[in-house]
C-alpha cells in the first residue's frame, strides 16, 4: 500500500503536545521519584553489608534500576522545548537513539535480576537444605556481571550499524555531529529485535513459574503445620502470619513486574510484524506515544520494586 494513501494515526502536533504533557509532567515526576529511591536502597544496601547473596542481588537491581532511570531522565528531557531550541553541537534525536538501547540494557538487566531473586526464593522453599551451596555470594557476583555482559552484546549489533560523522546542516548553517549507518541495518535491527523480545520474556516466565511454585507451596506448608499443631500456640499463629505474608508479597512482586513490562514486550512483538509502526516507520509518532506511556510502567517498577523486595525478604 502507498504511503500516501495511509492514515497516520498519530499527527506530529498530536505527538508534541502528549509527549509535551506525558514525558515532562507526570513522567519526569515518577522517574525522578525512582532515581532517588533506588540511591537512597543503594546507600542503605552498601551501609548493610553486601555479603548475603539477598543484599547482593537487591543492590544489583537498585543500580539497573537507577541506570534505566537515568537514561529515561533525559529521554524526557528530550521533548521540552527549551532544550530542543538548545543550539546543541551534536543531533538530539540521535543522542536519543543510543539512549534509548542504553535503556534497554538496563531494563533487561533488572528484568533477570528479579527472576535471579524470585529463583532464589523458591529454592528456599523448596530445596532449602541445597540453596546456599547453589546461591552463594560468589556466584550472584559473577551473575550480576554476566547479565551486563550478555545484555550489552544483545544490542552490540545496533552499536555496530552506527558510524558517527561531521555533517553540515543547512537548517543551522552549521557542522554537527550526527550517527549515519551502515547497509544492512534494518536486518541488524530486526535481529536484535526479536533477540531483546525473548531475553525478557524467559525472565517473565521464570518469575511467574517461581512465584507460582512458591505459592503453592507455601500454602501446603501452613495448612500442614495448621493439621499437626494441636494448640493454637503463638509460635503457630505466627508461623502461619508469615507464610502467608510471604504469599502475597512474592505475588506482589510478580503482579507488578508484569505489569509494568508485558505491554512493552507486546508492542515489541507488533512492531516486528508491522515495520510501519517502527521508530523510523511510517507510524512512527504511534509508537513515540506508546512507550511514552510504558516508560511510566518502568519507572514505576523501578520506583516500589525494591521496596516490595525489602519487606518481603526482611521484615517477613
Amino acid at each position: 500500500m502507498n504511503n500516501a494513501i495511509k492514515r497516520v494515526v498519530v499527527s506530529d502536533e498530536d505527538l508534541y503536545y502528549f509527549l509535551l504533557i506525558n514525558s515532562w509532567g507526570p513522567g519526569q515526576g515518577v522517574c525522578i521519584f525512582g532515581i532517588i529511591t533506588n540511591i537512597l536502597n543503594i546507600i542503605t544496601f552498601v551501609k548493610q553489608g553486601i555479603q548475603d547473596t539477598v543484599n547482593i542481588s537487591l543492590l544489583g537491581l537498585a543500580t539497573s534500576d537507577l541506570g534505566s532511570q537515568i537514561t529515561l531522565l533525559y529521554a524526557n528531557l528530550n521533548v521540552i522545548p527549551a532544550f530542543v531550541a538548545l543550539d546543541l553541537p551534536f543531533e538530539a534525536d540521535d543522542i536519543m537513539y543510543i539512549n534509548g538501547l542504553c535503556h534497554v540494557i538496563f531494563t533487561r538487566v533488572s528484568a533477570w535480576i528479579t527472576a535471579y531473586i524470585t529463583l532464589e526464593r523458591c529454592l528456599c522453599v523448596t530445596l532449602p537444605l541445597k540453596v546456599k551451596n547453589v546461591f552463594t555470594p560468589n556466584r550472584t557476583v559473577l551473575y550480576l556481571n554476566l547479565m551486563y555482559i550478555i545484555m550489552f552484546a544483545s544490542v552490540f549489533p545496533c552499536f555496530y550499524t552506527m558510524r558517527p560523522a561531521k555533517v553540515f546542516d543547512p537548517l543551522r548553517n552549521r557542522t554537527i555531529l550526527r550517527i549515519l549507518y551502515v547497509e544492512g541495518r534494518k536486518i541488524i535491527e530486526n535481529i536484535t529485535f526479536v533477540t531483546n523480545n525473548v531475553i525478557p520474556s524467559i525472565a517473565l516466565c521464570l518469575i511467574v513459574i517461581c512465584t507460582a511454585v512458591l505459592v503453592v507451596n507455601l500454602r501446603q506448608k501452613s495448612k500442614w503445620r495448621r493439621k499437626v499443631t494441636s494448640d493454637s500456640s503463638k509460635s503457630s499463629v505466627a508461623m502461619s502470619n508469615r507464610d502467608s505474608k510471604a504469599v502475597k508479597m512474592v505475588v506482589l512482586i510478580a503482579a507488578i513486574f508484569i505489569m509494568c513490562y508485558v505491554p512493552s514486550m507486546i508492542a515489541f512483538l507488533y512492531i516486528l510484524l508491522d515495520p510501519d509502526t517502527r521508530i523510523d516507520g511510517y507510524q512512527r509518532n504511534l509508537c513515540c506515544s506508546l512507550f511514552a506511556v510504558f516508560f511510566h510502567l518502568e519507572s514505576i517498577n523501578a520506583g516500589v520494586n525494591t521496596f516490595v523486595l525489602l519487606q518481603y525478604e526482611f521484615k517477613v
